[in-house]
Parts: structure tokens; C-alpha cells; sequence
């Protein structure tokens, strides 16, 4: 992933969790719509402190950067309350990884990212089938998979091939 992809996703993550985090309970607090100086004025010191900073990294964004921050914000208001709390504990999990992890789910995601929206589409299709699985099928699977990823790439296409035969009836 480029130096400022990465910056960009980790901005938008810390932003939307820290917005989250900050403004939630203030919104919580209100059941009438607010205007934003009310919200403002019902923040703590503190949470006005760690939003004036994400706003100065904001700032510093490029207007693309930017833009994408914003086209993100609004898909989070939009959000159920229940895909909020996901969203947040997915990012606190990923705050838990070493460099190496982080990397690796960067290098990922940048991968995904570039793929065609049909191929995305499909891997989200087969994630959530493999999500259906018991966690026993899960970890037979993944068990095949490492069998797999270990063979030559001969022995791959043999058995891809032996697998297209028609059956024999014995």
C-alpha cells in the first residue's frame, strides 16, 4: 500500500472511531436533533481537545483525502447502531496487531481495493459462506488450504486436472 493510502485509511479509521467515541455519548444525551453548536457546547474539554487535533491531521489531507473522509463519515451516519460497534471493534482489534500484522492487513486491503468490483463482490460472497461454515468445517478448510498453498505448482495443476475429469462409473 502506498505511504499515503496508508495515511489516508489510518486517518479516516482514527477520525470515524475518535468521532465516534467522542460524539456518541453527547449525541445519546440528546434525543432532539442538535445543532452543531449545542453538541459542541455539551462536549467535555477533553473530547473538544482530541477533535480540534483530528482536525488539524484533517487539515493536512489532501482535498481527495479529504473528500474520501467525508464520503466515509456519511456512510457511517447512515450506519445501524450495530454495524457502528462492529466497525469500532474491528478498528480496536486492529490497533492490538503488531507492525507485521498491520502490514500485512494493509498490503491486503490494497490489494483488495485494486481489484475489479465483480472480483470484490465475489470474495465477499465466499467470505460469507465461509462465515455460514461451523467452526468445524472452518478449520477443515483452512487445513486444506495450507495443504494446498504448500504443494508445487505442478502438483496444483494435477489436481486440478484430475479433479475436471468425468467420474468413471466402476
Amino acid at each position: 500500500m502506498k505511504p499515503h493510502a496508508r495515511r489516508t485509511l489510518l486517518l479516516t479509521a482514527a477520525l470515524l472511531a475518535s468521532i465516534a467515541f467522542v460524539a456518541a455519548p453527547a449525541a445519546r444525551a440528546q434525543q432532539k436533533a442538535a445543532t452543531p453548536e449545542e453538541e459542541w457546547d455539551s462536549l467535555s474539554p477533553e473530547q473538544k481537545e482530541v477533535l480540534r487535533e483530528k482536525y488539524q491531521a484533517f487539515k493536512k489531507l489532501t482535498p481527495r483525502q479529504q473528500q474520501q473522509i467525508r464520503n466515509r463519515q456519511q456512510q457511517l451516519q447512515r450506519m445501524g447502531r450495530q454495524e457502528k460497534e462492529r466497525i469500532l471493534r474491528n478498528y480496536e482489534a486492529y490497533k492490538q496487531l503488531t507492525p507485521e500484522q498491520r502490514e500485512r492487513v494493509e498490503r491486503n486491503y490494497g490489494r483488495f481495493q485494486s481489484m475489479p468490483p465483480a472480483r470484490q463482490q465475489e470474495l465477499r460472497n465466499i467470505y460469507r459462506r465461509f462465515m455460514r461454515m461451523s467452526p468445524e468445517q472452518q478449520s477443515l478448510l483452512l487445513e486444506n488450504f495450507k495443504q494446498w498453498q504448500q504443494l508445487t505448482p505442478e502438483q496444483r495443476e494435477r489436481l486440478r486436472r484430475q479433479s475436471q475429469r468425468p467420474l468413471r462409473n466402476q
